[in-house]
C-alpha cells in the first residue's frame, strides 16, 4: 500500500518531469527515474524495495532545475510539500539547484 509521502514524491517527480525540470539529467538517471516510478507503482514491491526505490526517487527529485521557464507555481508548491512530508529544508535544494547552473 503507498503512503501518503509515497504519492506525494510521485506526484512531484511527474509534474516536475511534465515541466520539464530533469531534461538536464542523463539517460541513465533518467532511466533510473522511471525505474523507481515502476516499482513504486508495482503493488508486488515489498517494502524494503519500496523504500530504496523512494528515497532514489527522493534524490533525483533534488536535482530537478526548478528555475526553468515551464515550472509551474503548482510544481513547485507540490514539491515544497513533499519537501515538508519528508523533513527537508526547501531552501538548502533550491540553493543547490541555482549553484549547479
Amino acid at each position: 500500500m503507498k503512503t501518503r509521502s509515497e504519492q506525494l514524491l510521485v506526484n512531484a517527480a511527474g509534474q516536475l518531469m511534465h515541466d520539464h525540470a530533469f531534461d538536464h539529467l542523463s539517460d541513465e538517471k533518467l532511466n533510473q527515474m522511471r525505474q523507481s516510478f515502476k516499482r513504486l507503482a508495482d503493488r508486488k514491491t515489498s517494502q524494503p524495495e519500496r523504500a530504496k526505490h523512494q528515497n532514489a526517487l527522493l534524490d533525483l527529485c533534488s536535482e530537478a532545475d526548478l528555475f526553468t521557464e515551464t515550472t509551474t507555481p503548482q510544481s513547485l508548491q507540490q514539491w515544497y510539500a513533499v519537501m515538508h512530508c519528508f523533513g527537508l529544508n526547501p531552501d538548502q535544494i533550491a540553493s543547490g539547484s541555482e549553484e549547479a547552473e
